[in-house]
């Protein structure tokens, strides 16, 4: 390799970075380039990893084989494009950590069908174009897996975005047996679910009476005097709306030695999802379990699941549907359905919103004093009836504390460190739980929620030493989803010093996740300013979209105060759901205001949301 040399003339003033651009630029223009039958500098692979409804989630990894020339601090990144035909399907751009300079994967969906991805090995240059090193192409046919996508805790925010259709999974959703509650003729129903459940419906006799987006998948409903035979039975679907478990229960007058309940969905791919749900409460054996279509005999089971799919087409003809379950004493327990075409599942969903709302007086004083009907909740501007509501005392909270651990916050994580574990003693109660996360390149040290102040302790101390850039998206999706399947009060709380840097996934991607997940988001950014158009903007953009707020400090020792203030904020907010209708593949944004009958009160919550 040439020698690079730059000559000092006396009385030039050039900043530290130009020279390096500089130095950096006139040594690569020596690179030698591949010669001709070396292998690419970039090698791609592909590895489907399971089915989503957009297609096929996928991993793709990238061999670099860096030139020897490039010293290891000089930054990395790679571009590319993901094509199918000439249409663009995505394009990308990561900066590599210095633990990924050889091996580089990431989690994208591609369409089906034959796809080509380009990918180019560059060194960023602030003021220069970026030196080109090297490049791969590889075109490759993708096909289904017949298999669902389910993100693990190692796939990241990627793969939490792309997490998408996960096809009917036996045992996910269990119907608890039906209680009474206060009044005769009212019984609580509880159903236990699994991920990728998203959504439960609730059926009376074969009526829905209700569905729900969130949990907890509970309600109360009227059953009547139990005078005779009632049938409760659910449906859980996954975040697309995809049907993935059914169950059932028999409420009756009297008990039985045994009761068995068909259920059936058809899906708009034209299959009918068939479930037996069966009651045995003095745990006989159970010696038999059929399923008729009509006379012939279509399935026999020796165990759970008891479970079978039928393609719709192939039951023209059948009038019925027919379960038969006999015990160690020949007791027989049957159900017929009736094929009358009709489909069990109904277009329109009601789902249970809530709102976390904060009010304070013309001079910032929370007011607290409010009772529900001095609320009124608008949806697209139509008023919503409301229908529940609590003030924060009396609810418990689950609360999430990131803290960014980049090379930028190296004399500031101590600090960042023992305020995160004050605030844990001084909200955390014994209804409460918390967990902690630690950022820099990925979000990967996110721990469990706990309601152990101790418990909490350990996670923050063993949180990473400072280096690494800032993937803040990123970080916000992964502590977002620790959230699902979480009810009640909530808030994630972001501790940072600086813009996204690194993050695998978009400013849009992550803002469209936030109002899925419908969690307040609370930023505390340390040492930057709250005026500029960067950063700062994008911060208070996110807080306000998502009812909470952004506090910027001067330095890292104001964050004791800065975390009373939000420790008060949270003490003091109500929490008010309604009901809303949605279609199930609904996801069009919805705006939400709140207002209070109280002169001067400003009211803050969520500014929309997507079912």
């Amino acid at each position: 390799m040439k020698r690079c040399e730059i000559e000092w003339r006396a009385g030039t003033v050039i900043s530290f970075m130009r020279i390096t651009l500089l130095l950096l630029f006139a040594c690569l223009v020596a690179l030698p380039l591949p010669a001709q039958g070396e292998p690419d500098v970039v090698t791609i692979e592909l590895s489907p990893l399971g089915d989503a409804g957009e297609g096929v989630v996928t991993r793709v990894t990238l061999r670099l084989r860096v030139p020897d020339s490039v010293q290891s601090v000089t930054p990395l990144a790679v571009q590319g494009s993901i094509l199918q035909g000439t249409s663009v399907v995505r394009n990308f751009r990561y900066l590599l950590p210095e633990t990924e300079r050889a091996r580089f994967s990431f989690i994208v969906t591609l369409p089906a069908g034959v796809v080509t991805i380009e990918a180019r090995l560059m060194i960023p240059l602030e003021e220069e174009a970026p030196m080109l090193l090297g490049k791969g192409t590889v075109e490759a046919t993708i096909a289904g897996t017949g298999q669902p996508y389910i993100a693990s805790e190692s796939d990241g925010p990627e793969g939490f975005v792309a997490e998408g259709l996960v096809p009917e999974i036996s045992g996910a959703l269990k119907l608890k047996p039906p209680r009474r509650d206060l009044a005769p003729n009212l019984f609580l129903v509880d159903v236990e679910v699994k991920d990728p459940i998203r959504r439960v419906e609730f059926y009376v006799d074969g009526k829905l009476i209700l569905a729900k987006n969130a949990p907890p998948y509970r309600t109360e409903l009227d059953l009547g005097k139990i005078p005779r035979r009632v049938e409760v039975r659910v449906v859980g679907y996954d975040a697309k709306g995809r049907y993935v478990d059914a169950d059932a229960w028999i409420v009756n007058e009297r008990d039985t030695p045994l009761e068995v309940k068909i259920t059936r969905t058809v899906t708009p791919d034209g299959v009918s999802h068939f479930k037996l749900s069966i009651q045995n409460p003095n745990g006989r054996e159970l010696k038999t379990i059929e399923l008729f279509a009509g006379d012939r005999k279509v399935m026999e089971w020796n165990g759970p699941p008891y479970a079978i799919s039928i393609p719709t087409a192939q039951l023209g003809g059948v009038e019925f549907v027919r379960a038969s379950v006999l015990d160690d004493t020949n007791y027989e327990a049957s159900d017929l359905l009736f094929l009358d075409g009709s489909r069990f599942s109904e277009e329109i969903d009601v789902n249970l919103v809530e709102l976390p709302i904060s009010v304070t007086d013309e001079r910032g004083v929370p007011i607290i004093d409010l009772k529900q009907e001095n609320f009124t909740v608008f949806e697209d501007g139509k008023p919503q009836k409301i229908a529940s509501f609590g003030f924060a005392s009396d609810l418990p909270i689950s609360v999430g504390v990131l803290v960014d651990h980049s090379g930028s916050m190296r004399n500031r994580l101590d600090t960042a460190r023992q305020a995160a574990i004050d605030f844990f003693q001084q909200i955390i109660g014994p209804k409460d739980r918390a967990f902690f996360g630690a950022f820099a390149w990925d979000p990967s040290s996110i721990s469990p929620f706990v309601s152990n102040i101790e418990a909490l302790r350990s996670q923050a101390v063993r949180m990473p030493s400072a280096e690494g850039g800032t993937s803040l998206y990123d970080a916000v999706v992964s502590g977002l989803y620790r959230f699902r399947n979480v009810a009640g009060r909530k808030a994630l709380i972001i501790v940072t010093d600086g813009e996204d840097t690194t993050s695998r996934l978009g400013y849009d991607e992550m803002i469209h996740y936030a109002r899925a997940a419908r969690v307040p988001l609370y930023f505390i950014a340390v040492g930057m300013s709250g005026f500029d158009l960067g950063a700062s903007s994008k911060m208070r953009s996110m807080a306000a979209e998502t009812g909470g707020i952004a506090y910027f400090i001067r330095n890292v020792g104001d964050l004791k105060d800065t975390y009373a203030r939000l420790e008060a904020e949270l003490r003091t907010q109500y929490l008010i759901g309604y009901y809303a209708e949605s279609s199930r593949n609904d996801d069009r944004y919805r705006t939400v205001d709140v207002k209070s009958d109280r002169k001067g009160a400003k009211v803050r919550t969520i500014r929309g949301f997507i079912p």
